[in-house]
């Protein structure tokens, strides 16, 4: 459960990070130790201390404004980043430093700013224009995306995380033969790195799905998994020990926490939010685009903030490395009231916009594990879940390409992500039956046959009038960014192509049927 490494990678004690801009010194070595160790106050307050002291020191006020923003801290990071601008007149290296942590922070504006300016003054940062490629990208802008991209394989024809990407924009281009043989070359180069492979055996699976040739798909799928299952140890013990805690947790919460909860919560102000979550790729974007569509909603895409910093800040006080029902039910009136406005501060700073009274929906599929520390801070909190066939969800998940972290190592094998849905989904059950909160489950299948419907069902759930505003949803898609690994697929048309897609896929994913089978009777698949 330990937070995101804040900093530029280190060099040796006293050696340049930034030549000619900063050291790295023994205040930030010991910043970045509180950091490993969960000591995630002191780290930020030591490396804010350290940046004040040294306002020259590039690597100081890095350092600060990305530990800042990995806490939600976000208006005390501008004012280094601020800082950092006026070094980095006439230094590019600096301003894609810059440009790097805007985007960390979720202001992707910025980022964007500060990668057109390196990119006008040098084509030698590669990495620069790969990151304003991928900020294009994100906001549907393709062509432009693809002419930074090329640019930049003109300066360097090497560079294989810009080679993927271009072939990515070749898909969306409608170039389809051209990607999918850029790809098919990266798949079989042993010379580049597993990761960049199996990126690459990815998108050949997924294009090979996309025109209907299933068992091919599924083969160049499992090259991937084997490429990345090389580096999936540490990342599989630590997934396998949090997910250990957390199911633990939520088996021993009882009905009779989570009512004296809701009394003790009545005792102060009511907060208009939702939340909702989950297992990935079970409909979740659809319905938040939808829902975030309301002139009376505003909703955080997939922000890290609660399970990343409010949640353990329930239970660290206890002395304990893991969360347990006690530690939540002893958290006292004060901190509880402390940490629910750090939570609307910190998703207002994500945001860049004030709540405003507005109902804010937390959208977060992986949230559903932790929901009872989001019941012990709001149980005035309405909880939405969304549903979809588990054969569904289990091939979409194991078809998605996601970075190597605790979360996606589960999908590296078709049985561990069964596992892995069966679990969660066995912990939402339990949790329906005990928690006060209301909760209203949507279907994916059902919200594709009849948009409207669904809708209405949900901002009826949330206390909402009907807008027919949200049935235009895509029109704010245009030219707005979506954090979800989905975003693409959002911004299309309805389709039911997706639903039974499993079937295509049933010799490989019949061994593990009977995994599923308690889920797919539950909610009757």
């Amino acid at each position: 459960m330990k937070g995101r490494q804040p900093a530029v990678k280190p060099g040796k004690a006293g050696s340049p990070i930034i030549p000619g801009l900063g050291a790295d010194l023994p205040a930030l070595q010991k910043a970045r130790a509180l950091w490993q160790a969960n000591r995630f106050d002191e780290s930020v307050e030591l490396f804010e201390q350290t940046a004040q002291r040294y306002p020259q020191n590039a690597v100081a006020l890095i350092d600060a404004a990305r530990a800042l923003g990995a806490r939600f801290e976000i208006g005390r990071a501008e004012p280094f980043l601020e800082r950092l601008m006026v070094l980095a007149k006439g230094r590019p290296d600096l301003l894609h430093l810059v440009g790097q942590t805007y985007r960390m922070i979720f202001r992707p504006e910025l980022a964007q700013r500060c990668f057109e300016q390196v990119v006008a003054r040098t084509r030698d940062i590669p990495d620069a224009a790969l990151e304003l490629a991928v900020l294009l990208e994100r906001r549907h802008q393709v062509t432009e995306a693809f002419a930074q991209i090329e640019d930049c394989l003109r300066h360097d024809p090497t560079y294989a995380e810009a080679q993927l990407f271009r072939a990515r924009l070749l898909r969306r281009l409608k170039r389809g033969e051209e990607s999918l043989s850029a790809f098919r070359k990266m798949a079989h180069d042993n010379s580049l790195h597993p990761a960049v492979r199996a990126q690459a055996w990815t998108e050949v699976a997924q294009e090979l799905d996309r025109r209907e040739e299933y068992r091919p798909a599924m083969l160049a799928l499992l090259q991937a998994k084997e490429l990345l299952r090389q580096r999936e140890g540490p990342l599989l013990r630590e997934a396998e020990s949090v997910l250990q805690h957390l199911v633990t947790l939520n088996e021993s919460l009882t009905a009779d926490h989570y009512q004296r909860w809701q009394q003790e919560g009545s005792e102060q102000p009511s907060a208009r939010t939702a939340v909702l979550t989950s297992f990935p790729r079970s409909g979740t974007t659809l319905l938040e685009q939808v829902l975030d569509s309301h002139s009376d909603v505003v909703s955080s895409d997939e922000r890290e903030a609660f399970a990343r910093d409010i949640f353990p800040s329930l239970w660290l006080g206890s002395g304990l490395p893991y969360p347990t029902a006690a530690a939540l039910d002893s958290c006292p009136p004060a901190e509880r009231a402390r940490l629910r406005q750090r939570y609307s501060r910190f998703m207002e700073a994500a945001l860049n916009e004030p709540l405003a009274g507005r109902l804010h929906l937390d959208k977060n599929p992986p949230m559903t594990l932790v929901l009872p520390g989001f019941l012990r801070l709001f149980p005035e909190v309405r909880v939405l879940f969304a549903l979809r066939d588990p054969r569904d969800v289990v091939i979409s998940c194991f078809f998605q390409s996601l970075p190597l972290n605790p979360n996606s190592v589960c999908f590296l094998t078709l049985e561990r992500t069964c596992r892995r849905y069966a679990e969660d989904l066995r912990v939402w059950r339990i949790l329906r039956e005990r928690m006060v909160s209301p909760w209203l489950e949507v279907r994916y299948e059902d919200t594709v046959a009849d948009l409207e419907r669904e809708a209405r069902r949900a901002l009826g759930f949330l206390g909402l009038p009907w807008e027919e505003s949200v049935l235009g949803y895509r029109e704010r898609l245009r030219t707005r960014a979506v954090g979800s690994p989905s975003y693409e697929a959002v911004s299309q048309p309805l389709y039911t192509k997706a639903i039974g897609r499993w079937k295509h896929y049933q010799e490989f994913l019949e061994p593990c049927l009977p995994i599923l089978e308690p889920a797919v009777q539950t909610f009757q698949y």
